[in-house]
């Protein structure tokens, strides 16, 4: 059974390699790939780059969809790269900087996958794993079409079972997981893809062991299959050569071209560049954004501690407008209410509640009453 497996890898390592280069030449067969005006199939580049739930957000691609619909392309591919698992050492280590890894907020990945395979699903699509980890590896495998980098890997999530694994009551354990890990059964549904892998990816106790089926593999929550992927010890790390090997991945490509060839593309135009670039261009607005709702809030605190006395009055008023200030960019953007939470431990109704707290104490001041003190959880 190994020596046919084995085999088998070979064969598929080599059909995956071919359109990409001609070995005994070094021609890149690819190189006649060719991009023009109007001539050949129409691509629509969707990159999905950055950290999940900040640069990659429903948020920014949803509004998208009627224009996409609009540009009419043949092909969409979405090109990944989210890989803050690189960095985990030094995540380990304290090194770097910690707001910059990845979350799990399964609702988004959700509605993501729903934009995508649903509402998006009459226009063909392939994405492209340049690499991925976390969440971002659970929403890759809802495609069913998937090329993968030669050095990209598939990384799995500890994000999911961390919202049970602080359980202790076995009853309670057992139905918050199972709750936890639904979403991954309707992402597998979306790939063509077994649930078991899918779930696997997100829960740190299953193992998962493949057979060989024909031309698919058969995954199971088992050490029993024919190649053990994940013994229930850790999580599944697949580098862009197993994950061709095991069919889960289409083949391994270096460039776009590559792609476009191993989907029998050699003419192609893009459209909807526009949309792109405004997908791109997302990630360093919000990012300045985020620099101004953190000097708000730093703000905020200084004008707190400066409330006091006969100056009392004049400084709550600059506090609750940068407060409010600081409110309606969170609630404008979802990327720099979840940086705001991350690093500073505040949410928008948090705020809110700081906002009316302080308006009462001010007031109160106003009437003659006591404004001294700070509201409950407010900027010191």
């Amino acid at each position: 059974m190994m020596n046919r497996l084995f085999t088998l890898t070979l064969v598929l390592l080599t059909a995956s390699s071919a359109f990409a280069f001609q070995d005994d030449s070094n021609v890149l067969w690819s190189d006649s790939v060719v991009q023009t005006e109007s001539d050949g199939p129409s691509i629509l580049i969707i990159p999905m780059q950055g950290q999940m739930h900040t640069d990659i957000h429903n948020s920014v691609l949803a509004p998208l969809a009627d224009r996409i619909k609009e540009t009419k392309p043949d092909y969409i591919l979405i090109e990944m790269l989210s890989r803050d698992w690189r960095n985990e050492f030094h995540k380990l280590m304290g090194w770097g900087d910690r707001e910059e890894f990845s979350g799990y907020d399964k609702d988004d990945i959700m509605e993501i996958a729903k934009l995508f395979h649903v509402e998006l699903k009459d226009i063909e699509q392939v994405i492209w794993v340049q690499d991925a980890s976390g969440a971002s590896s659970i929403l890759a495998l809802s495609w069913p079409t998937i090329y993968m980098s030669n050095d990209g890997y598939l990384h799995a999530t500890m994000g999911v079972s961390r919202q049970f694994d602080y359980i202790n009551a076995a009853d309670t354990y057992g139905k918050i997981r199972e709750a936890a890990l639904a979403h991954t059964k309707a992402l597998a549904l979306y790939g063509n893809r077994s649930p078991e892998l899918l779930r696997a990816f997100a829960d740190p106790e299953v193992s998962l062991s493949g057979t060989w089926k024909g031309k698919k593999v058969e995954w199971e929550e088992s050490l029993l299959g024919d190649f053990v992927i994940d013994a229930g010890e850790g999580m599944p790390h697949l580098t862009a050569t197993t994950s061709t090997e095991v069919g889960i991945s289409v083949g391994n490509v270096q460039t776009r071209n590559d792609v476009l060839l191993a989907m029998g593309i050699r003419e192609y135009h893009l459209v909807g560049e526009d949309i792109t670039s405004e997908i791109t261009a997302h990630s360093e607005k919000w990012r300045k954004d985020f620099v101004k709702a953190a000097d708000a809030w730093l703000d905020a605190e200084q004008y707190g501690r400066w409330a006091a006395g006969g100056d009392a009055a004049r400084y709550m008023r600059k506090q609750i407008g940068e407060l409010q200030r600081l409110l309606k960019m969170m609630e404008k953007s979802p990327a720099v209410a979840m940086r705001m939470g991350r690093k500073y431990r505040i949410q928008a109704n948090q705020l809110e509640k700081m906002i009316e707290q302080l308006e009462e104490m001010l007031d109160n001041l106003r009437n003659g009453g006591g404004g001294g003190g700070r509201p409950g959880g407010g900027p010191m």
